[in-house]
């Protein structure tokens, strides 16, 4: 997938036309030529004369005139240099240092393809020639970018000996080696990759890039270059089978400056973005925050001095609940010139002091774009450190108990010779969005959002996410309420994500990773906290749930189930997982002094109906036991068993027979 994106997007600065604007976001696009031979050093090409083997050519007039091409291009006459050079291969066609100077003057004159032909002849003449070494550097640079990496081998093999052992130039070739032999075997096991571009509604500026997604995939983000050479955040919303037409993100956060490479939470309410030279700024650039409430976002702050310094910080990924912040710096104390950082939002609302997130994520060379997955803990980035394809290959990592894992290489054609970065995967893991360079309009590059399906392979290596969003409102009046929600995985009781209701509406929106079962902990003053179930343990696919949450006021006779409280089949024995409900219940209790409630215990209606009725009372037992050893005073609680008399689905179903088994509490 050739240009699958800008390479604007690698560096920090986007390109504008006849210029790079020093306040931008990204660094210059450097295409391939420019990036072998534009910045090539002259001091590769002011070798003297006695660098050339003496007597190199028989022939007489070719070495004059060779050596009045050396006088010449010393003293950067190159026209001269030229005029002679070529008089020099006139009388001997295989004299391997004219055919060199000539490569060095075609880089003059950028003309690189001439360049490389001629640079190709000098080491085909004299292969074993150490004046050529330089000739190897650029022929093998080439044929890397270009994905040749039979030839890039074959002129590595001739290049390493003339290196001294254990030198960085060495162990360089020696990754480069790797590199070949990588490339070729994952370009022979391709996956299938089909690039879909989005509509022109959505790509209607010169240069679109670093797309980011809400978790139900309804809002696109994205940076975009403006025809007045502005950068700025626009939006895009899924309706009705399209996206629409896409707008300036708020004007509170877009400028007459740039602003570029958002990130968002998974409920699209807190913003995180770079903005570059600014009043208040601490470095070059900065990562700055905005939150939403309604439809209005708030004047956007600078993150702060804890993860701002004087260096750059840029390429922002923010973790579903908009707590944990992934960015790229060049800070020092990293493990390379660019590295994936982190910090957390704590109680205080500040954010800690940034971290380097260490190996094997990070590499001593250049890291970029990181995007944090739905799921939470699948890390998706761009790296020149790790094997690949040469340059910038995109890599994932997932985050477990003993670490961050190594970093798995996406494959072919997803990574190819050129630069890749800035993929954004959707929740459900079946799509990736990207930006790919199309055409380039006069000397105008154009770059478009397109996306693509992801291969099943890749699907299957990480965990889908469903998403989870509705309206929460009082069960009585049924007016939104402005409520706070925690995810807690049941195995562990570890919170995994802690955000809270739009101020205004009352919609959330949030995620539920594959591959563990959750509980959802709502809470509001006044309010008796609501819980909710999702075993996902087994499950496969991922989806989009609909659900609005109603809370019951604490008054007389408020009820609700406690969805998380789980039994040995047949027994009354709480499991371990029951316990992250029962502390929500103690600490509910402890806060509201004065309530008392009942403990209902129900069962479906599988077996004898009077064994149900002592089941589910010593159940509802189970649970008071638990609270009352917990300090909880006996005379406010309460157990009561109802058996299988109080179904709440008719029992035809195992699904329905489920929601008939269950603990319920009620105000008294």
């Amino acid at each position: 997938m050739a240009r699958f994106v800008t390479d604007s997007q690698i560096h920090g600065y986007s390109v504008e036309p006849q210029r790079v604007d020093k306040k931008s976001i990204f660094l210059k696009i450097n295409s391939i030529y420019l990036f072998f031979f534009g910045i090539v050093s002259f001091c590769s090409m002011a070798q003297s004369p006695q660098s050339f083997l003496p007597n190199a050519s028989g022939n007489k007039k070719a070495m004059e005139a060779f050596e009045r091409s050396t006088k010449f291009f010393n003293e950067k006459n190159y026209e001269q240099a030229n005029r002679w050079t070529d008089e020099s291969l006139k009388y001997d066609s295989a004299f391997a240092e004219a055919h060199y100077r000539k490569a060095q003057l075609y880089e003059v004159f950028t003309q690189p393809d001439l360049a490389l032909q001629s640079y190709r002849k000098a080491v085909t003449l004299q292969p074993d020639a150490p004046q050529f070494v330089a000739a190897y550097q650029k022929l093998i640079e080439y044929h890397l970018r270009a994905g040749d990496y039979a030839q890039a081998k074959r002129d590595l093999e001739h290049y390493i000996p003339f290196l001294r052992p254990n030198s960085l130039a060495q162990k360089r070739a020696q990754r480069q080696l790797l590199t070949c032999t990588f490339g070729a075997k994952a370009i022979e096991n391709p996956l299938v990759i089909t690039p879909e571009e989005l509509s022109d509604t959505v790509n209607q500026f010169i240069l679109q890039y670093f797309p980011a997604l809400t978790a139900d995939g309804e809002t696109l983000l994205f940076t975009a270059l403006r025809p007045e050479n502005d950068e700025d955040l626009y939006v895009t919303h899924f309706k009705d089978g399209h996206w629409t037409t896409p707008t300036s993100i708020s004007d509170k956060i877009n400028t007459a400056e740039n602003e570029g490479t958002g990130t968002l939470s998974a409920d699209g309410r807190t913003l995180v973005f770079t903005a570059c030279n600014r009043r208040d700024g601490y470095g070059s650039c900065d990562l700055y925050i905005s939150r939403k409430n309604g439809k209005d976002w708030d004047t956007p702050k600078n993150i702060g001095i804890n993860v701002n310094t004087p260096f750059w910080e840029s390429q922002p990924t923010l973790s579903p609940d908009g707590r944990t912040l992934y960015f790229i710096s060049d800070r020092k104390g990293g493990l390379g010139g660019r590295d994936v950082w982190y910090t957390s939002l704590q109680k205080n609302g500040e954010w800690s002091p940034a971290k380097n997130i260490g190996g094997p994520v990070n590499t001593p060379d250049d890291e970029a774009s990181p995007y944090l997955h739905a799921n939470g803990h699948t890390l998706f980035f761009a790296s020149e450190g790790h094997e690949g394809f040469g340059g910038y290959d995109l890599f994932f990592s997932d985050s477990t108990a003993a670490g961050w894992q190594k970093p798995e290489n996406l494959g072919y054609p997803i990574n190819t010779s050129d630069n890749q970065v800035a993929l954004v995967i959707t929740s459900d893991s079946q799509y990736g969005y990207y930006s790919l360079d199309t055409k380039r309009v006069g000397n105008q590059r154009v770059s478009r959002l397109y996306r693509f399906r992801l291969p099943t392979e890749l699907q299957q290596k990480f965990n889908a996410a469903n998403y989870l969003k509705g309206l929460v409102t009082d069960a009585r009046s049924g007016k939104s309420v402005k409520a706070n929600i925690e995810l807690i995985d049941l195995k562990t009781g570890k919170v995994v994500q802690r955000f809270s209701t739009d101020t205004e509406s009352g919609n959330y929106l949030t995620t539920l990773p594959n591959g563990s079962e959750w509980g959802l902990y709502v809470n509001a003053a006044g309010y008796f906290y609501k819980s909710l179930s999702f075993d996902y343990t087994q499950k496969n696919k991922a989806e989009g749930l609909q659900l609005d949450i109603k809370l019951e006021p604490m008054n007389i006779n408020s009820f609700g189930v406690l969805s998380n409280i789980y039994f040995e089949t047949g027994k009354a024995d709480l499991q371990d997982k029951s316990r992250t409900e029962l502390n929500k219940l103690i600490d509910e209790l402890k806060l509201q002094p004065t309530l008392r409630i009942e403990i209902a215990g129900h069962t479906d209606d599988v077996g004898d109906s009077k064994q149900n009725q002592i089941l589910s009372q010593k159940r509802a037992q189970s649970v008071v036991d638990y609270l009352i050893s917990a300090g909880v005073p006996r005379e406010r609680i309460r157990a009561i068993g109802f058996g299988e008399s109080k179904p709440i689905a008719p029992n035809t179903s195992e699904e329905n027979r489920q929601l008939n088994r269950r603990i319920e509490w009620r105000i008294w």
